[in-house]
Parts: C-alpha cells; structure tokens; sequence
C-alpha cells in the first residue's frame, strides 16, 4: 500500500498532470498579481518618499551640528558639544 505521500508524487510526475496544474493555476496567480500591482506601486512609491525624508533630516541635522560648532563623543562616551 502506497502512502499518500508517495500517490501526491507519482501523481505530479506525469506530464499531463503538470500541464493542467500550470493552466489551473496560471488565471489564478494572474489575477492575484492584477489585485496586488497598484499596491506594489505605492510601497516603491513610499520607500521613494521616506528615503528622502531620513535623507533630509540627515541633511538638517548636519546643518545645525555644523551651526553649533559640532559634536564630539568623548573616550567615557558622553556627548559634547564644542563651544
């Protein structure tokens, strides 16, 4: 007697079998990638925009260590600030 494991593989192993597989499944996925296309847009679209946010907020905080004179970490690791 064949376990269910063995029957599931030697069902798959015929050509025909796979065939009808990828033409049941083929509609299937397309339609699931039709629903999630515009949503995959506008996560690159956000990643876009919160890069160059941190990107900006990087820039500013340059700006105002480069306006205070800068910042320096001192050997037991508390913050300065050079005057």
């Amino acid at each position: 007697m064949k376990s269910i494991r063995d029957s599931c593989i030697e069902l798959l192993e015929s050509e025909d079998t796979r065939k009808n597989l990828r033409e049941i499944i083929q509609p299937i996925s397309n339609m699931i990638y039709n629903e999630l296309y515009p949503y995959m847009w506008l996560l690159c679209i956000y990643l876009v925009v919160v890069t160059f946010i941190i990107l900006m907020n990087l820039l500013l905080l340059v700006r105002v260590l480069n306006q205070l004179g800068g910042l320096y970490v001192t050997s037991i690791g508390e913050y300065t600030l050079q005057s």
